[in-house]
């Protein structure tokens, strides 16, 4: 791993301007707006339940080119970024719509400059709000996705991550949705063979979206395997006494962000509860308790996650008058479907087998297991920008005890410590620095 010198800038903007179909658009380049000098900070969201970047980037106008464009919240913004490394390409290249003004600030006694903060979106989001779709779909529900992104938003699908759905043979008819809502609304029903949900995200890193699964994304090697992030509270005062290396993977903060509401899991029927279907084209009435323990053992089973004994997401072993909550119905579910309305086709409810209607509450309870352990990390943006690293990849985490020795695995806080799954990002580009918030979370402890 490559790291610069602390002195040095941890990233450079290449280019930088603003383009407004008031003085013509981007066919000119002389009506370019150059914004690269004039840019205080920049802050880009990446999260797996979001299918473009969002953010904001804060301005200075001493020109006043922002009232000269008359703004509207149309202009285009375009940014490319590269790493200080003269060995590596660019962190990205990219064009956002700047959808709104937050704040203006005036930054000088004398009033002649202001500091605009905008809000930025990725072109195709703001494209995908311009059109509703009404259609028939009969591929498997992750074509789908794939063929509404890049018919209605053009964007191309990155599905390395991904594991097939096991929702084939499937007709569905979109209701008139935006097309990313229509591509959430197939996804939610999609799941893997091992009974994983699917995630459509976007990187900042490329220009595609990427189509994964939680039990592939669960199976890769973390990034930083050979050197994970550490963090200690004896280490972060003794940061300064590190190499350059080492403070690239130092921990600076870690906060809990959600943390083991086992109440809230039961409640919303995760746990245990019961899932009802009455079919009125067959007159089948059929009902199925759903057991979150066979959802984690599956997964032990197939070895997306090590011995579902170490698992941290739901106490087996606490009882209630004399029971485990996974024999318990928390919650009833309740669908009707209509098998035959698409003739052989499976309409988007259907199932073959009653067995596997709670199938579709193990989608759910997934999910919500990702937010029972959830932490925010703060950490330097280097490693992001070498690695490549983004939401959907696992990270290693070292967390220390307060008197623990940092060359031994004796004294690791293993709740706050192991592989993580990176679920948000929050990229702050200022003044030389780079740093990075993530949302990490884990099924296991250690």
């Amino acid at each position: 791993m490559s790291v610069t010198n602390e002195n040095q800038s941890q990233y450079k903007i290449t280019q930088a301007y603003i383009t407004s179909e008031s003085l013509g658009g981007d066919v000119d380049p002389s009506a370019r707006i150059n914004v690269n000098s004039s840019i205080v900070e920049i802050v880009f969201f990446e999260s797996l339940e979001k299918a473009y970047i969002s953010g904001q980037i804060a301005i200075t106008d001493d020109q006043g080119f922002v009232d000269g464009i008359g703004f509207s919240g149309t202009e285009r913004l375009f940014i490319e970024m590269a790493s200080e490394d003269p060995s590596l390409q660019p962190i990205m290249s990219r064009t956002f719509i700047m959808t709104g003004i937050d704040q203006a600030i005036k930054s000088n006694d004398a009033g002649q400059a202001s500091v605009y903060v905008c809000t930025i979106i990725d072109e195709h989001a703001f494209l995908n709000r311009t059109k509703k779709i009404s259609r028939s779909l009969t591929d498997s529900l992750e074509n789908e996705i794939m063929k509404l992104c890049i018919q209605d938003l053009g964007k191309k699908i990155d599905a390395s991550y991904l594991y097939p759905s096991i929702q084939n043979n499937v007709k569905v008819l979109i209701p008139y949705m935006y097309p990313l809502e229509a591509c959430e609304w197939l996804r939610d029903r999609a799941t893997t063979v091992n009974g994983c949900p699917l995630f459509l995200y976007a990187s900042i890193h490329d220009d595609n979206l990427r189509l994964g699964s939680l039990d592939k994304m669960l199976e890769q090697r973390p990034w930083n395997e050979q050197l994970p992030y550490l963090y200690s509270p004896s280490n972060v005062k003794q940061t300064e006494e590190k190499s350059p290396l080492h403070r690239t993977m130092q921990v600076q903060s870690i906060r809990t962000a959600k943390m083991q509401n086992t109440l809230k899991q039961l409640v919303s029927g995760g746990i245990g509860s019961v899932y009802n279907n009455t079919n009125l084209g067959t007159g089948q009435i059929s009902s199925q308790h759903f057991d979150v323990t066979k959802v984690l053992k599956k997964l032990s089973d197939n070895e997306i996650i090590p011995d579902s004994k170490n698992q941290n997401v739901y106490p087996e072993e606490f009882k209630i008058n004399e029971d485990h909550l996974h024999n318990k119905d928390a919650k009833i579910f309740h669908q009707i479907t209509s098998t035959g309305t698409y003739g052989t086709w499976k309409s988007y409810h259907d199932e073959l087998k009653p067995g596997t209607f709670t199938v579709k509450v193990g989608n759910y309870a997934l999910r919500n297991m990702l937010y029972k352990n959830m932490f925010e990390v703060t950490v330097p943006g280097a490693g992001f920008i070498i690695s490549g690293a983004s939401v959907g990849d696992m990270v290693t985490i070292n967390t220390i005890s307060d008197d623990g020795d940092t060359t031994t695995n004796a004294t690791l806080d293993r709740l706050r410590s192991g592989d993580f799954l990176i679920y948000n990002v929050r990229h702050t580009f200022k003044n030389t620095r780079h740093d990075v918030v993530m949302s990490v979370c884990k099924l296991v402890r250690g």
